[in-house]
């Protein structure tokens, strides 16, 4: 659990530092701003977003695997970038004087790319898709990066002189020599050297795999290349802010942003991390801040002329108005979006799949009559969701007193069947419960495709007060705290192929981690 929270605080404090990053350069949009000062003025949000939320589900569903941990820490170094540039923005060419360290922030902006850059470009190509090095000998790559990126950004964050993209404002911090220019250049060369090696270590990885890791590993070795080739004329830039360093700049941010779209498309087509479902929350959520945020910058602008042309000047009450109304048209404009979404491209997961009904139901109303099998029925509902709760399972169809629910985790789904069918068993009922682990098709809140059907026929294939798993629910929850009965081959009824069935006959505690 203490990696969940982890993985949730760290999207979160990414998530609001987004968020008021947004919120400030959203603001200084109608300000104008020389070209040389412009900073990208939002294209540094590009890798955030599909970063922090590729390491989210990565350390959710595989916390042991380094790669989760480091595509988090990307984002959230890219998040502190991005609020760091609205937040100069605002403070030192928008509204000079009117926030509080805003040089500071400035001075954070022009050297936090390189931890971001190292974690990406180096390490992260280092360990992907498995969370390991090729060889050992790779881990001296890696230590080499760390090194580089700790005196490259102590480089850049003294150097003295105009910082990054705020040519108007010095460095508050530059304690080296003038000097030292060379020596930082030759930092940026040598990181772009180790980035480029990283990248090969993807195509000797690739030339070594086979099979699935193969097809995986063809989309992020394409990518490694394309990386590697625009690290070319990065490091030949001449830093001037001119068009083509900017054009330079731009390539490069694109290719690190295709890093993680590389991983979704070896998930969408090879099943791995199940991070497809985030790559279509993200388009999404992604349509909607667009068509939002495109609605307000016409909105602000129109608003701003029409106060300069009243007051003689911005004003900031306009704005934050707007911002209000972006926040509350959201979820409306959200909920309709989501289901054209979902018919382009559905989410896949793969979940834990719980369908429970009660055994000689029609018999008991018989003997307690409609009145009391309503209330007895209630008891059961609430036995059920309680247990749901408990578990962190979310109810998808209820009807009558069948229940299908789906987990994030198999062991927390065959947890809930065990402690659920106790429950009801308190009450005087008897459940049969069938378990599957399977990928899911995801539209909206609804859960669908052939596991599902393949859950509802291990159900029906149950016996009175018996829990019946599938032997991919075995598979991903075997070990010592699991007793299970061998219930042999089986035909499901409209599911393909012959399916291995156990009954659980005991349970130890430590199989709900």
């Amino acid at each position: 659990m203490t990696a969940r929270r982890l993985s949730w605080s760290i999207l979160v404090l990414s998530g609001l530092l987004l968020v008021a990053g947004v919120s400030f350069l959203a603001i200084t949009l109608s300000v104008p701003i020389k070209p040389e000062d412009f900073g990208f003025r939002g294209f540094t949000l590009l890798p955030a977003i599909p970063f922090c939320l590729v390491g989210w589900i990565i350390t959710v569903r595989q916390p042991a695997n380094a790669l989760g941990w480091l595509f988090a820490a990307a984002g959230l170094f890219t998040a502190i970038s991005f609020f760091s540039l609205g937040y100069a923005l605002y403070g030192v060419l928008a509204h000079p004087g009117s926030l509080p360290a805003a040089e500071w922030a400035a001075w954070l902006y022009a050297w936090s790319w390189v931890p971001f850059v190292t974690i990406v470009g180096i390490h992260g190509l280092l360990i992907f898709p498995d969370g390991r090095f090729l060889t050992p000998r790779w881990r001296v790559v890696a230590l080499m990066g760390v090194i580089v990126s700790v005196l490259l950004s102590i480089g850049i964050a003294f150097y003295p002189g105009p910082m990054t993209n705020f040519s108007s404002l010095n460095n508050p911090a530059g304690l080296l020599p003038s000097r030292s220019r060379p020596i930082v250049a030759g930092g940026i060369v040598l990181l772009g050297s180790l980035i480029a090696v990283s990248a090969l270590s993807i195509v000797f990885r690739f030339r070594r795999s086979s099979g699935i890791q193969r097809q995986q590993l063809k989309w992020i070795a394409f990518v490694g290349v394309l990386l590697a080739l625009s690290i070319v004329p990065t490091s030949a830039s001449t830093g001037s802010a001119g068009p083509l360093d900017k054009l330079a700049q731009l390539l490069l941010i694109l290719c690190f942003s295709a890093i993680p779209i590389a991983v979704g498309i070896a998930v969408l087509r090879y099943r791995l991390y199940d991070i497809d479902l985030i790559i279509n929350r993200t388009l999404v959520y992604g349509v909607v801040a667009a068509a939002l945020a495109g609605l307000f910058a016409g909105a602000n602008l129109g608003l701003q002329v029409l106060a300069v042309r009243m007051t003689g000047q911005h004003s900031d009450l306009v704005t934050g108005g707007l911002i209000v109304a972006a926040a509350v048209g959201f979820g409306p404009l959200q909920r309709r979006v989501r289901p054209i979404v979902d018919r382009i491209l559905p989410g896949r997961s793969l979940l834990a799949l719980l369908f429970t009904d009660i055994v000689g139901s029609t018999e008991a109303i018989v003997v307690l009559g409609d009145e009391q099998w309503r209330a007895l029925l209630d008891r059961y509902r609430a036995a059920i969701r309680q247990e749901l709760s408990r578990h962190s399972g979310r109810e998808v169809n209820t009807a009558g007193d069948a229940f299908f629910a789906t987990f994030e985790r198999p062991a927390a789904a065959l947890q809930c069947a065990w402690r659920t069918r106790e429950a009801v068993h308190r009450l005087g009922l008897e459940t049969r419960t069938g378990l599957h682990l399977g990928e899911c098709e995801m539209r909206g809140e609804q859960v669908s495709g052939l596991a599902v059907h393949a859950a509802a026929r291990v159900m029906s294939e149950a016996m009175g007060g018996e829990i019946l798993i599938s032997d991919a629910i075995r598979a991903a929850v075997a070990g010592p705290q699991l007793a299970l009965e061998d219930r042999g081959r089986h035909q499901l009824k409209g599911v393909p192929g012959e399916w291995h069935l156990y009954a659980v006959q005991g349970l130890a505690q430590s199989a709900s981690g």
